[in-house]
């Protein structure tokens, strides 16, 4: 869904709207789209619809800024590229460790998901996830572009669950374990969750507050 909506926010962030509020002609806008005025309107609609952007009507124009979704996207987007042209294999995250609504233990252990981890990632996980708030300027959204480890959704008499994918990680260079991506959670965008073989609040000694560091390996 975020992806068509990169390449507009990139224009605009060229714009200098990254940055600040700047006046943007819908005009100067269509040309470097390479598209209609008309069309240029709708994309800016769309967008704040989305949330991606502000916008303030002026005599001479329009005002636009990108809000902090945009901004994150716009960004994620950077890191994105600027790995793939570096060629690297390994992403480095930093975070809080905080307690959330301790329901990990229970989608975990769902034999769907169980039988998939052991099969995929070779353990069966300590049943609950770890959950850290990412302290850089990212947030999890990077993760949907990387290729991983996918654990398929599936059903049973109660509901449907979505996919997970997961990737190899190594937490504060100790102990294996994979950060997940979830098609459905209700954590905000900033928040990753961690699974491993350990109890890594037990085996790292971890509390609400303390700083972790995470190595992600991609392919």
């Amino acid at each position: 869904m975020e992806r068509k909506y990169v390449y507009d926010l990139i224009v605009l962030a060229s714009l200098g709207c990254y940055h600040k509020p700047t006046l943007v002609s819908t005009n100067a806008l269509a040309a470097e789209l390479r598209t209609t005025q008309q069309n240029s309107s709708l994309r800016l609609i769309r967008l704040e619809e989305e949330g991606y952007i502000v916008r303030r009507h002026l005599k001479k124009g329009q005002e636009i800024f990108l809000t902090r979704k945009g901004r994150d996207l716009v960004y994620e987007t950077y890191l994105m590229l600027k790995d793939i042209i570096e060629g690297k294999k390994q992403i480095f995250v930093k975070g809080f460790v905080f307690t959330g609504i301790k329901e990990g233990a229970y989608y975990i252990s769902l034999k769907g998901y169980m039988d998939q981890f052991k099969e995929k990632l070779g353990y069966e996980p300590f049943p609950g996830t770890l959950n850290v708030r990412l302290i850089e300027p990212k947030n999890r959204g990077f993760l949907r572009n990387l290729e991983g480890i996918f654990i398929s959704g599936f059903e049973d008499e109660k509901r449907t669950y979505g996919w997970v994918k997961c990737f190899p990680a190594v937490i504060n260079n100790k102990l294996d374990c994979a950060v997940i991506l979830l098609e459905r959670t209700i954590h905000p965008r900033n928040v990753i969750e961690v699974i491993s073989k350990h109890n890594l609040r037990k085996e790292l000694r971890l509390k609400d507050g303390d700083i972790v560091e995470i190595t992600i390996y991609t392919k």
